[in-house]
């Protein structure tokens, strides 16, 4: 059978690239790592008005499994605001979990523009909370600033921006807001005292994967508005070298934000399948997810990098290291077409992309790759053919290699044997030692089966936690993913 071994082979691209990597503001920028969090969705608890203090806890627990993999802080998406005061709610108990901990851990807002929320809903999030003295302590800031970003919001104009940026500085236009369910430190109107920005937007100049001059263009009518900017990149397919190249469009990227003297921050994603919008992109396991940070490491060298996502379980980007999203149906508020809610197993665990994460933010943080100390594999595969279509959601349009493939990146101390058995068939790589991405034929009617060795001796053994289904009663393009390892 044939399989593909992906190593990490990588150099200077192009006189493009090495604009990218000047980095004019790196120099004082502390590298941090962010990971995007949905306010909406409640991971552990559920939201009845009663429960708030097992709500800070459940959110504690969040925040000590991101900090203990390298995590720098929460971006905390808010779709909705003064309308939606779940919001208000929710983000006061995770900023109450942040203070009670005391841990270092940051948060800031993603301000979402998308779904009805204007510039008087971003005064009051950043007065509400940045300007909140029992909560700005764990508020983000960069050069003294607090910072914001958002997803789009270009639609509003500059003189939007503008306008909320003075009204910020200035104490101008107070929110006179109140929110009875929030916490008692976020419920009364907010503070107008004076706040210093730091504005890190998201804006799909040029649309998703864009060209150098659709980016040009767009940066060049709001560089005197913003500090920097977020490219949110997982609608694509890493490392293609097509027009869907995440790669190419982060080089992009961060040539013209660093060219223009401003802050690059950076995406990382484990796969994009946007289930409730019918579209897949292949990452091919791990292999994609190691391209995005060996860029950002190697070659766009960002101040910042968001992992995007922490727990958007609907498009499948999440990392958070939760056992079954679906085992707490009335705390996440899940909702997929013709999918009955708290349907176990799902949104498969992505515990195992927690597990690998720390071994690439070491590196992005440091610069220097780190030792390899225990041998670990970390594999990924779908659990049902890419040629059955349940109907439900809908995968219509495919992009990149999809395949039905089993994807293992392995993590070595030193060379060794891997065998990968699925449906009867075995597939034996000799790898080296570091860190190396493999792939392997998946079959219907059988789970995976993996074994590692080395001079003679069976280092590791297991097997897929699914199996491979010939025909699933839903669609589920959400990776299957585990770790097989030996802890001490």
């Amino acid at each position: 059978m044939r399989f593909t071994r992906t190593t990490l082979q990588w150099g200077l691209k192009s006189l493009l690239i090495l604009t990218a990597a000047c980095c004019p503001i790196g120099a004082h920028a502390q590298k941090t790592v962010f990971a995007h969090y949905m306010v909406t969705y409640q991971d552990y608890e559920s939201d009845n008005g009663q429960n708030q203090e097992l709500k800070i806890a459940s959110y504690e627990r969040e925040i000590r499994q991101a900090q203990a993999i390298g995590i720098d802080g929460f971006v905390l998406n808010a779709g909705g605001w003064l309308r939606q005061p779940t919001y208000i709610r929710n983000t006061a108990q995770m900023f109450e979990a942040a203070v009670r901990l005391n841990s270092g851990f940051k948060l800031m807002f993603s301000a979402d523009i998308c779904c009805g929320n204007g510039i008087d809903d971003v005064e009051d999030m950043m007065r509400r909370f940045a300007g909140n003295p029992h909560y700005a302590p764990v508020f983000f800031k960069h050069d003294g600033k607090f910072v914001l970003t958002t997803f789009v919001g270009d639609e509003l104009g500059t003189a939007a921006w503008q306008q909320f940026r003075s009204d910020l500085q200035t104490g101008t236009n107070p929110s006179t807001a109140v929110e009875p369910t929030a916490l008692p430190e976020a419920s009364g109107a907010p503070s107008n005292q004076p706040l210093e920005i730091f504005f890190v937007p998201v804006f799909f100049w040029g649309g998703e994967t864009p060209s150098l001059p659709d980016l040009q263009r767009g940066f060049d009518q709001w560089k005197s508005t913003i500090d920097g900017a977020f490219y949110w990149g997982i609608a694509g397919v890493p490392g293609s070298g097509d027009a869907l190249d995440l790669i190419t469009a982060s080089d992009r990227w961060a040539s013209v934000v660093h060219g223009g003297g401003k802050l690059y921050m950076a995406p990382v994603a484990i796969q994009f399948w946007g289930s409730n919008a019918d579209r897949y992109y292949e990452y091919s396991g791990a292999s994609g997810m190691r391209k995005l940070w060996m860029d950002a490491i190697q070659v766009t060298h960002p101040e910042w990098v968001e992992i995007i996502t922490w727990n958007d379980f609907i498009e499948g980007t999440y990392v958070s290291p939760i056992d079954d999203p679906n085992k707490y149906p009335e705390a996440n508020h899940l909702r997929l077409r013709g999918v009955p809610p708290g349907a176990l197993n799902y949104f498969h665990s992505h515990a195992a992309v927690n597990a690998l994460l720390p071994y690439f933010i070491q590196w992005y943080k440091t610069g220097v790759q780190p030792a390899i100390t225990q041998d670990a594999l970390y594999y990924f595969y779908r659990n049902q053919s890419k040629d059955f279509d349940a109907g439900l959601p809908p995968v219509e349009n495919k992009y990149g290699p999809v395949a039905d493939r089993i994807y293992v990146t392995a993590n070595l101390t030193a060379p060794a044997i891997l065998k990968v058995t699925c449906g009867g068939h075995t597939t034996v790589f000799h790898l080296p030692a570091g860190s190396t991405d493999v792939e392997a034929p998946a079959t219907t009617g059988s789970k995976p089966q993996f074994e590692l060795d080395r001079k003679g001796k069976t280092l590791l053994t297991g097997e897929g936690s699914d199996l491979i289904q010939a025909a699933p009663a839903f669609n589920n393009y959400y990776y299957v993913a585990g770790e097989i390892s030996k802890h001490p």
